[in-house]
């Protein structure tokens, strides 16, 4: 099934790491609709693809760090629309923890699975441990 559809929605989390890895902050907002919302861990709602550029220039430009993100679950709600929940970890370190969960609601475009909504939250310590020995 997942040949003839194309890639799947969850494949829209390597691209955004690639693009952050990259510090491409333009190829990063690309990978959100038009009219997206994106909270960021420290609790900022950025809105439309604009403002999620500007915010990931500034970002990569002052305080470039690399990104961490898989996806752990990916749920269809129906053929366009699915809900990712991944792990991630940004710093600067060679093993970059995992201490955030991000749960996207990824919609399928003409352009391809594209992330309509997002949110980044701090992991419990609890799920910190579960994750800790991940060697994805």
């Amino acid at each position: 099934m997942a040949t003839s559809l194309g890639p799947g929605p969850q494949d829209v989390i390597g691209q955004l790491t690639s693009a952050w890895n990259a510090a491409d902050a333009a190829a990063f907002a690309q990978l959100f609709t038009e009219d997206a919302t994106l909270v960021i861990w420290l609790g900022d709602a950025l809105t439309g693809r604009p403002e999620i550029q500007q915010v990931h220039h500034d970002l990569f430009s002052t305080r470039p760090s690399k990104m961490r993100l898989r996806a752990v679950s990916t749920r269809l709600l129906d053929a366009n629309t699915a809900i990712v929940l991944s792990v991630a970890g940004v710093g600067s370190e060679q093993q970059i923890p995992y201490d955030k969960f991000q749960t996207s609601v990824v919609v399928r475009r003409d352009e391809g699975w594209m992330i309509a909504a997002a949110q980044v939250t701090a992991m419990s310590d609890r799920s910190k441990q579960c994750y800790q020995n991940d060697p994805s």
